[in-house]
C-alpha cells in the first residue's frame, strides 16, 4: 500500500501508476533482490578472501630481468598494480629468473627482500618501498629527532588540466610533519636536507609519493582524478562534473561496452546499455538509422528523436536531411554514420530535466553526449583494427513450394490452368525466389589511429573504412571517415583546439514500390519492393530463361502489369536498378578557453556541419516500376549548412570545504540552411548510361522538377548554478531561453528552467558506521523543456505549382497557422544511487511524469481548402520507472568478472485532442484519448465458424451476404449483433511498455568474452506482408500457414476457408502482433597476446584477437522477417542480418 502511494505521491497525480500497470516493477524489484542477495555473499567473499599472492603464478621466462621488467609482466598477467617511487627502482640491478612458473610471494622476495626493499599487498595493489633500516638511516633519524641539517620545500599542486588543488595534505613520510596547500595550490614545508619523501593526498585524487634529491627545494606536483564510480567525473551540457554532484539522471555507457561492441554506428551500439533509452533498428539495411527515444515520445508531429552533442557541436541527426525530393529509394540514410564507433572515448546520456533543460528546445527528446578520443601527452601511440566478417538473413519466411502451390490453385482457383495430381507430384519445391533475392553479404573495416603529444600539445589523427554488403543482392554500404583532434595551449591559461570530421558514403538500397514523385504505384499494397514482390511469385515460375537470361515471363501475372508478355523479374529489379544515396559531410569545430584569474574560465566555439546528398534513381523498362512508363529515372541533390556559435563564461569556488558552486552564464547562435533540386524523366531511347542520360526521356510526375530553400535561426541565453553544502546537499538551477525563427512572431521565445536537488546521504555522520556502503544519494528534478522540429515555415500559408497533362497548376502546399507555438513538456524526476563495497555493487532507481501540452496536431481542413492545418491542440503523457543494476562480481589477479543489467517501464497516453474530440483515425491507426501513440485500430478476430455451428446466431456482417463454415467470426464490441466499422477496437500499440538488457564482461588470463542481450515486452507490430500473403489468389504466392486452413476433414479454428473472394477488408487481431522479444545483440571473444609470449615479451606491442557474432538467437512470437520496426508496421522490411566476425587489434 505504501508503495503504490509514494508513486502516486512523486507523479503528483492522483493514480500516477495503477497496480495493473505496475506488476513489473514489483518483478523487477523481487528481481534485483534476488540479484543483491546472490551477488552480496560472493563480492563479500571475494572482498574479505582473496587468493593471495602465495597463491598466485606467473609464467615468465628463465633469464635476466630489471625489476621493472618483472612489475609490468606481472601487471600484464595479473590485476595487482605497484606503486613505488620511480627514482628509487630505476638504478637496480637485474634479478636472475630461474623458474617458469613461480608463485607471485616467492618471485617478489627473489626480487625486493636482498636488494634493500619490502613490500606489502593492499587490495590489488602492491607498495614497495625501501625497508626501514635503509629509508630511515642514522643520518636521516638523527635529523627527524634533533631538527638538524633540514630545508625549506616550496611547491605547488594542481590537477592534469594545470587547476590548482587548495587543501591538499601534503606529510613529509616517516614524520608527523604535514602542511596543507593554501587557495592558490601552495605549500611550504622544512624536511631533511638529504633524501626526502612527500607523500600527497587528496579527496578525489590519487595519492603520490614524490622524491626529493638533496638540494632541491622547488617543484611542481600533478595529481591523477581517481575514477571510482561516484568521483568519476562525467560530461554534462557545458562543463563536466563529478557523479557525487549530479542532481541529474545521467547515465554513462560502460567503457566494456564500447571496447568491445563491433557496432558498425553510434546509435546501434546504445541498444541494450543505458536504462530507458529504447533503440530499435528499422532495417537490416547497412548504413540505415536506428530509432531511439529515451523515456517515450513526446510529439505526434514534431520529432522524437535525441539531441546528440558530438565534442561540444550540437549535431543536426534528422534523417530527412538526407532526402533529396523524390521518392523511389528507400529506407534512410543515417547521419550519424560520420562517426567511427572506435574513435568515440565516453557517451553519456541525459535524461531528465535537471540534465537537458540547460539546451532548452533541443533537449525535450534527451541529450546524448559523445566525446572522441583527444591526444594524450606522452610518445606517439598507433592502434590498427581490422575485422572481416560474413551476414545472411537471420530468417526466411515460410511460404508455399510449388507442388503445395499447385495443389492450391487445383482446389480453389478453377479459372487458371489445372494441374494434374501427377503434375503436381512431379513440381516438387519448384523456384525459391526468397532465396534467389538474398545473399551472404561481406563486411571489412579497417581503422587506423595515431594520437599523442607533449606538455602544450596533444593530437588525435584517425581513418576508417567500412565496407559491408547487405543480405538483399544489390544493397550495401561504404563509408569512409577521418578524423583529427588538435589541443594546444598557446599561452598560460589559454588553450585552444579544433576537432574536424569529414565523411564519405554511399549506400546502395532497394526502389521501393510504395511512390515514385507523386505517382502512386499499380502494385499491390502487400508489395513493397523487389524484395517482398520475390515472395509472391509463383514457385512455378523459372527463375532464368532457358538461354540463361532472367525470365521475363510470369504467365500468372495479372494483365495490368504486364507489357506484352513482359512481366518484371525481382531478381532483375535488385541487379539493375539504382537507388543510390552518396552523403559527403564535414564537422568542424574550433574552440578557445582561457582561464583569466582563478576560477574563472571563459570559452568561445565556432562550429560548422556541412552535408551533401546526391540520390541516383533508375528503373529500366524491363523492371516493375520501370515497365509501363518505358523506364523512369532522376536525380536528386541537397546541400545543407548549419553554423553554431557558442559563448560561455563560468566561475567556481569552495570556502572553507563548507560551501561550493559554480556559475555557468552563456549565449548561442545557430543558423540552418537547406538547399535542394531533383528531376526525374521516363520513356528512354537508349537506358545504358543510366542516370547520366535523363535528357534522353520526358519529364515524369506531376513534379517533373522539383526545389526549394528552406531556413531557420535559433538564438539562445543560457545560464546554471550549481551548489554544495558541506559535499552533502546539492542544488542545480538551469535556465535557457530560445529564440526560433519556426514559430509565428507573437511565439518565438521560449523559456525553459529546471531546478534539481540531490543529498549524499552516506556522507551523514549517522552512516560512518556502515563500512559497505559506499554511496547513497537521492535526487529530485523538476522543469521544462520545449520542441521546436516541426520543420521551416509550418506558420506560413503558401502556394506550390504541379503538373496535370502538360498543364501546370497551383494549389495551396501549406495551410499555415499565425499562432503555431512551442511544444512544452514538463518533467519530474526522483531518484536514489547507492553502492557498496567500494562501488563493486552499485544500483540507480528513477521515477518519473512526463506532460506535453500544446501538442502539435494536423486538425480536417477548413471549408474550401484540401490540406491539414497544423495545430497546438493536444496533450500527451509518459510515466515510467528505470532500474540498473552494476556489479564487479570476481576481481582478483586471474579472474576478473562485471555484469549491467537494466529495466525500464514506460507508459505513454494521449489526454487531450482538438475541439473537445475524443479520437483521430489515421489509416489503421488512431489517436484516442487514454491510448498510447502508435496505436492500431481493427476488428477482434474470435475463430473460424465450424460446421456445427449456429450461424444464425452470429453477429451479420456486409463483407459476405451469409457466414458459412470456414469463415472468420469477429467480436461484436458494440453488441448491435452486426459486424462493421463501430466494432473495432486498440488491438495494441507499437510503443513497448518494458525494455531492458544486461551485458557480462569477462577476463581471464588475456582472454576476453563479452555478451550483451537486449529485449522489449508490449509493444506490438501491424504485420501487413503477412496479412496479404494469408489473402490468397491466382496470380501470387502465399504463405505456409495455408495448408492448416479451415476444411471440412481439418476444422482449424485459427486459419479461415481458402476461397477466392476476400472474407473481409478490414484489419483484425490476428495481424496486430505481439512483438515483444529477447535477443543475443552481441557475442564477442577475445584473446590479448601479452608480454608472456616471447615474441612480443620485449616490444611495445599490444596484440588483440577476437571473434564476434551479432543478432545470434532471438526468441520472439513474431512472424515477420524481425520485430524491431519502429513505426510498427511491417510492409516487408529489410531482413536482419545474423553476422559473424573476426578481427585483430595491434597497438604501439
Amino acid at each position: 500500500m505504501h508503495f503504490y502511494s509514494s508513486l502516486k505521491c512523486i507523479g503528483c497525480c492522483s493514480g500516477y501508476i495503477k497496480p495493473k500497470n505496475i506488476h513489473f516493477v514489483i518483478r523487477a524489484s523481487f528481481l534485483v533482490t534476488f540479484l543483491l542477495l546472490l551477488l552480496v555473499p560472493i563480492l563479500m567473499a571475494n572482498h574479505a578472501f582473496g587468493q593471495g599472492l602465495k597463491k598466485v603464478q606467473v609464467s615468465v621466462s628463465a633469464g635476466r630481468f630489471s625489476i621493472k621488467e618483472l612489475f609490468d609482466l606481472i601487471e600484464e598477467q595479473t590485476s595487482y598494480r605497484f606503486i613505488y617511487n620511480d627514482l628509487e627502482i630505476a638504478n637496480e640491478t637485474h634479478v636472475e629468473v630461474k623458474k617458469r612458473r613461480p608463485f607471485l610471494a616467492v618471485l617478489l622476495d627473489e626480487m625486493l627482500l636482498g636488494k634493500g626493499f619490502e613490500y606489502q599487498a593492499v587490495g590489488d595493489n602492491i607498495i614497495v618501498k625501501r625497508s626501514i633500516r635503509d629509508s630511515a638511516g642514522p643520518d636521516r633519524r638523527e635529523a627527524i629527532s634533533a631538527g638538524l641539517q633540514q630545508r625549506q620545500v616550496n611547491g605547488k599542486v594542481t590537477d592534469e588540466t594545470g587547476e590548482v588543488l587548495p587543501g591538499v595534505n601534503v606529510r613529509w613520510k616517516g614524520t608527523d610533519r604535514t602542511t596543507v596547500t593554501d587557495n592558490d595550490g601552495k605549500f611550504r614545508l622544512s624536511v631533511s636536507d638529504k633524501e626526502a619523501v612527500l607523500l600527497f593526498s587528496y579527496i578525489g585524487f590519487t595519492s603520490r609519493e614524490v622524491l626529493l634529491v638533496p638540494g632541491q627545494s622547488e617543484l611542481v606536483v600533478v595529481l591523477q582524478p581517481e575514477h571510482s564510480g561516484i568521483d568519476e567525473v562525467v560530461v554534462v551540457g557545458y562543463g563536466t562534473q563529478r557523479r557525487r554532484d549530479l542532481t541529474g539522471a545521467i547515465a554513462s555507457v560502460s567503457s566494456k561496452h564500447l571496447e568491445y561492441n563491433t557496432a558498425p554506428s553510434v546509435d546501434v551500439l546504445l541498444g541494450g546499455a543505458v536504462a530507458g533509452v529504447s533503440v530499435t533498428q528499422t532495417s537490416g539495411q547497412p548504413g540505415a538509422p536506428a530509432t531511439i527515444r529515451i523515456r517515450g515520445g513526446n510529439s505526434v508531429t514534431a520529432s522524437n528523436n535525441p539531441l546528440y552533442v558530438i565534442d561540444e557541436f550540437l549535431f543536426f541527426s534528422d534523417n530527412s536531411s538526407t532526402k533529396a525530393g523524390f521518392g523511389g529509394i528507400e529506407g534512410e540514410f543515417n547521419p550519424l554514420n560520420l562517426l567511427n564507433p572506435s574513435d568515440i572515448e565516453s557517451i553519456e546520456v541525459l535524461k531528465d530535466v535537471s540534465a537537458t533543460a540547460i539546451y532548452g528546445s533541443r533537449g525535450s527528446n534527451g541529450v546524448i553526449l559523445i566525446t572522441t578520443k583527444r591526444g594524450k601527452k606522452g610518445s606517439a601511440l598507433v592502434d590498427y583494427r581490422y575485422s572481416f566478417g560474413a551476414a545472411n538473413s537471420a530468417k526466411k519466411l515460410d511460404l508455399l513450394n510449388a507442388a503445395q502451390w499447385a495443389r492450391m490453385q487445383k482446389d480453389y482457383f478453377l479459372n487458371k490452368p489445372g494441374y494434374s495430381d501427377a503434375e503436381i507430384t512431379q513440381l516438387g519445391t519448384g523456384y525459391d525466389w526468397q532465396s534467389a533475392v538474398l545473399q551472404t553479404g561481406i563486411t571489412q573495416n579497417h581503422s587506423l589511429s595515431i594520437s599523442g603529444g607533449d606538455e602544450k600539445t596533444q593530437y588525435f589523427l584517425s581513418g576508417d573504412h567500412l565496407s559491408q554488403e547487405g543480405v538483399v543482392r544489390n544493397s550495401g554500404f561504404n563509408r569512409f571517415v577521418g578524423r583529427a583532434n588538435y589541443d594546444r595551449e598557446v599561452l598560460s591559461g589559454l588553450k585552444v583546439g579544433i576537432s574536424l570530421t569529414g565523411n564519405k558514403s554511399t549506400q546502395n538500397s532497394l526502389t521501393t514500390f510504395e511512390e515514385v514523385n507523386y505517382n502512386s504505384s499499380p502494385y499491390s499494397a502487400g508489395i513493397a519492393n523487389s524484395l517482398t514482390y520475390a515472395l509472391y511469385i509463383p514457385p512455378v515460375v523459372p527463375l532464368y530463361s532457358a538461354n540463361g537470361g532472367y525470365n521475363y515471363n510470369n504467365p500468372f501475372e495479372y494483365a495490368y502489369l504486364r507489357q506484352g508478355n513482359t512481366t518484371a523479374n525481382p531478381i532483375s529489379d535488385l541487379v539493375n536498378s539504382t537507388a543510390q544515396t552518396i552523403y559527403t559531410g564535414l564537422l568542424g569545430n574550433f574552440y578557445a578557453l582561457y582561464k583569466p584569474a582563478r576560477g574563472f574560465t571563459a570559452r568561445a566555439s565556432v562550429g560548422s556541419n556541412i552535408g551533401y546528398v546526391t540520390q541516383n534513381y533508375f528503373s529500366p523498362s524491363y523492371t516493375a516500376l520501370g515497365l509501363e512508363p518505358g523506364g523512369v529515372g532522376g536525380i536528386g541533390n541537397k546541400r545543407s549548412e548549419i553554423l553554431l556559435s557558442e559563448f560561455t563564461l563560468s566561475y567556481e569556488k569552495a570556502v572553507n570545504e563548507v560551501h561550493a558552486f559554480d556559475v555557468l552564464a552563456g549565449f548561442t547562435f545557430q543558423n540552418t540552411k537547406t538547399n535542394f533540386v531533383s528531376t526525374l524523366s521516363s520513356g528512354f531511347t537508349n537506358e545504358d548510361l543510366g542516370v547520366d542520360n535523363l535528357q534522353d526521356g520526358t519529364p515524369y510526375g506531376s513534379r517533373p522538377i522539383f526545389s526549394g530553400a528552406t531556413g531557420s535561426s535559433l538564438y539562445s541565453l543560457l545560464g546554471r548554478v550549481n551548489y554544495a553544502l558541506y559535499g552533502r546537499y546539492h542544488l542545480t538551477a538551469n535556465f535557457r531561453s530560445d529564440y526560433s525563427t519556426r514559430f509565428a512572431k507573437n511565439h518565438k521565445w521560449g523559456l525553459f528552467p529546471s531546478l534539481g536537488l540531490a543529498w549524499n546521504v552516506d556522507e551523514e555522520p549517522f552512516l560512518e558506521d556502515a563500512r559497505h556502503l559506499s554511496n547513497l544519494k537521492l535526487r529530485i528534478s523538476a522543469g521544462s523543456v520545449g520542441n521546436q522540429e516541426i520543420g521551416d515555415y509550418e506558420y506560413l500559408q503558401f502556394l506550390e505549382a504541379a503538373h496535370y497533362g502538360g498543364e501546370v497548376a497551383y494549389r495551396v502546399g501549406n495551410s499555415g497557422n499565425e499562432d503555431l507555438k512551442w511544444e512544452t513538456t514538463s518533467q519530474y524526476n526522483a531518484g536514489v544511487d547507492v553502492g557498496f563495497f567500494n562501488n563493486r555493487l552499485s544500483a540507480a532507481a528513477d521515477v518519473y511524469y512526463k506532460q506535453t501540452s500544446d501538442l502539435l496536431l494536423l486538425i480536417p481542413p477548413k471549408l474550401g481548402e484540401e490540406n491539414e492545418q497544423l495545430v497546438n491542440v493536444g496533450n500527451l503523457t509518459n510515466r515510467g520507472a528505470e532500474l540498473s543494476l552494476n556489479a564487479v562480481v570476481v576481481d582478483n589477479p586471474r579472474l576478473q568478472w562485471s555484469i549491467a543489467t537494466n529495466v525500464a517501464y514506460n507508459r505513454n497516453r494521449i489526454t487531450k485532442l482538438f475541439n473537445n474530440a475524443t479520437e483521430k483515425l489515421l489509416g489503421e491507426e488512431i489517436l484516442r484519448i487514454g491510448e498510447p501513440l502508435g496505436s492500431f485500430y481493427g476488428l477482434v478476430f474470435e475463430g473460424v465458424v465450424q460446421k456445427n455451428e449456429d450461424v444464425s446466431a452470429l453477429p451479420t456482417s456486409p463483407s459476405y451476404t451469409a457466414l458459412q463454415p470456414g469463415d472468420p467470426k469477429y467480436k461484436d464490441a458494440n453488441h448491435d449483433n452486426h459486424i462493421d466499422l463501430n466494432d473495432r477496437v486498440v488491438l495494441g500499440s507499437n510503443q513497448p511498455d518494458l525494455t531492458y538488457g544486461f551485458s557480462s564482461a569477462v577476463n581471464y588470463h588475456g582472454f576476453d568474452l563479452f555478451v550483451l542481450l537486449q529485449g522489449t515486452k508490449g509493444n506490438h507490430v501491424y504485420n501487413q506482408l503477412r496479412r496479404y500473403l494469408e489473402r490468397p489468389n491466382d496470380a501470387y504466392n502465399a504463405s505456409a500457414v495455408l495448408l492448416d486452413s479451415w476444411t471440412e476433414t481439418h476444422p482449424s479454428n485459427t486459419v479461415p476457408r481458402i476461397t477466392n473472394t476476400p472474407l473481409s477488408s478490414e484489419l483484425d487481431s490476428r495481424y496486430v502482433e505481439d512483438a515483444s522479444y529477447l535477443r543475443l545483440k552481441t557475442v564477442t571473444l577475445g584473446y590479448t597476446l601479452g608480454k608472456t609470449s616471447s615474441t612480443l615479451r620485449n616490444l611495445p606491442l599490444k596484440v588483440r584477437v577476437f571473434v564476434t557474432g551479432q543478432n545470434l538467437l532471438t526468441l520472439t512470437g513474431y512472424k515477420g522477417y524481425d520485430p524491431e520496426i519502429s513505426k510498427g508496421v511491417d510492409l516487408g522490411a529489410y531482413p536482419m542480418p545474423r553476422t559473424f566476425l573476426s578481427g585483430v587489434n595491434v597497438s604501439f
